[in-house]
């Protein structure tokens, strides 16, 4: 037997799967590079305008973001306020300001600054001028406000959009709500690509914004580190990024389990279903997943809720996608496709009737009973592939 580890929320859950079934566990790839870390972003900011801007800036405010690598993002957050403070910014003029899905009460002590959660209800906005956008965009007002902004957080893959982590940091992380409904809803003649450009643009309007963002790689030891814009940060890292996300298979799997990445990645189902593509990537037609995802916050988003509610058929829902794009519509139509053609077995905190009856999933207790279920429904000889975080891998057929 082979004891697997998944992320599941806060923690980890096992699953053990006989070592004859066992396909593959995919996982990035290892970089094996021993970057110093100190050194690389030292050089990196006193290369740069960084010094000449941190001078004239009455107000510094760097928008921070999630990391598979929270040590390292903590790190990177000191050394980047050293340096602002070394060039004469005082403490009482730096915000360390975190997204709405970023968790600061993990950072550790000693940080210089004023430490805020962005909160997309009730923090105050101000509308981003100059900008040629279909629906209003407003950011929170002291990241606005700066004299100098800066964004500080890891590119990462993502199934839809395909790069997400620093790209969200500025838009929607620090958006309204009523910014981030604009954007995700009714939107005539998109898709998730135009999204993603949405958010880059966005980005890029803004001015003196600047980023120190990095990759990890299977160990999530740091890969690269680099510093600029965000378009010349995305540009610089994305192939890495691909390098170490992309994974070969052998040939797809009758089973496979899954961990969607544990939080924040899990803490909806609405969040989770983003880390399907994965797993079916890896799976047989008629094969089975087996989901592990946390799903704390529930199921998420009400327009999915409601788009899986009505059980039409996926390619109506896909139709209705094409006249007006919503993005959780487009998640609920991608889950009621993989239905048709997986069976999926949900192991979370929801409620079973919500599992069974409105998303059309089973539910499982734990990732161990729901491979014994599987097993009994497509043999003891099925092959069975184990992804123990969904959203850092791209698998492809080798």
């Amino acid at each position: 037997m082979v004891e697997v580890w998944l992320p599941y929320g806060a923690s980890e859950i096992p699953v053990g799967v006989p070592e004859e079934r066992l396909q593959d566990i995919l996982r990035p790839r290892t970089r094996n590079s021993k970057l110093d870390v100190t050194a690389e972003v030292t050089r990196l900011l006193k290369s740069s305008n960084l010094p000449d801007l941190a001078r004239k800036a009455g107000q510094v405010c760097i928008g921070i973001g999630t990391s598979s690598n929270q040590h390292l993002l903590n790190e990177l957050t000191k050394q980047l306020v050293q340096e602002l403070t070394s060039n004469g910014v005082p403490d009482s003029s730096i915000t360390l300001l975190y997204t709405y899905d970023a968790s600061n009460n993990e950072m550790s002590g000693g940080l210089s600054g004023i430490r805020v959660a962005h909160n997309v209800q009730t923090s105050p906005t101000t509308a981003l001028d100059g900008l040629n956008a279909e629906f209003s965009v407003a950011l929170n007002s002291a990241f606005l406000g700066a004299d100098l902004k800066l964004a500080l957080g890891e590119l990462r893959p993502h199934h839809f959009f395909g790069l997400a982590g620093l790209t969200n940091i500025v838009f929607p992380g620090l958006a309204s709500a009523d910014s981030r409904r604009g954007h995700l809803l009714n939107r005539k003649g998109k898709a998730a690509s135009d999204l993603y450009e949405e958010r880059i643009n966005i980005a890029n309007a803004i001015p003196n914004l600047l980023a120190l963002s990095y990759a990890v790689d299977a160990d999530l030891s740091p890969a690269q580190i680099v510093f600029g814009t965000i378009p010349e940060c995305v540009a610089a890292l994305r192939g890495i990024t691909e390098e170490i996300s992309s994974t070969n298979i052998r040939k797809p799997a009758d089973i496979v389990v899954m961990s969607s990445g544990g939080a924040p990645l899990d803490e909806s189902l609405a969040r989770a279903v983003e880390t399907f593509p994965a797993a079916v990537a890896a799976c047989k037609r008629d094969g089975a997943l087996i989901v592990a995802a946390e799903c704390t916050s529930g199921h998420g988003g009400g327009e999915f809720y409601d788009w899986c509610a009505e059980h039409k058929e996926p390619r109506y829902l896909e139709t209705r996608l094409r006249h007006s794009y919503t993005y959780e519509g487009f998640k609920a139509a991608y889950l009621q496709r993989t239905l048709q053609n997986h069976r999926i077995y949900l192991v979370s905190t929801l409620a079973d009737y919500y599992t069974e009856r409105i998303f059309g999933m089973r539910s499982a207790r734990t990732v161990n009973s729901a491979l014994q279920t599987a097993l009994r429904a497509l043999g003891s000889d099925s092959a069975i592939t184990v992804i123990p975080d969904a959203s850092r891998v791209v698998p492809k057929l080798a």
